[in-house]
């Protein structure tokens, strides 16, 4: 029962976040803005990281079974997207690269103003 509590409460909060993203004037994607909901019940203390722990660990190690529907689909496009396929692959590359520089910058950045917090 505690696991069917915790999903619903995870799913209630991206329902929310599907109609934040609807009622702004400007494309805004519902899975961020259900993340900033989130995150903001959390620091309002509203909702405790334990109240859906168990379920959203669950789920991040279960995260490749969600993306078995968009390959499936990208497979059955194979099609349309086939004389793509090199700005495809340049594109994810690109993004790879990007991703983890930025994750790499964010991360120093954090560390320097952890141990500028330290010191002080």
């Amino acid at each position: 029962m505690k696991i069917i509590k915790q999903l619903f409460l995870i799913f209630l909060i991206c329902i929310a976040g599907e109609l934040v993203s609807k009622i702004l004037p400007f494309p805004f994607p519902s899975s961020v803005a259900a993340l900033l909901i989130m995150l903001a019940l959390f620091i309002a203390g509203v909702l405790r990281p334990e109240s859906v722990r168990e379920t959203a660990e669950f789920l991040l190690a279960n995260l490749a079974f969600l993306f078995i529907p968009s390959g499936v689909a990208i497979i059955d496009k194979y099609s349309a997207v086939k004389g793509n396929i090199p700005a495809l692959l340049f594109i994810c590359v690109m993004s790879t690269i990007i991703t983890f520089a930025a994750a790499a910058y964010t991360v120093t950045a954090v560390i320097k103003l952890m141990e500028r917090g330290n010191k002080a």
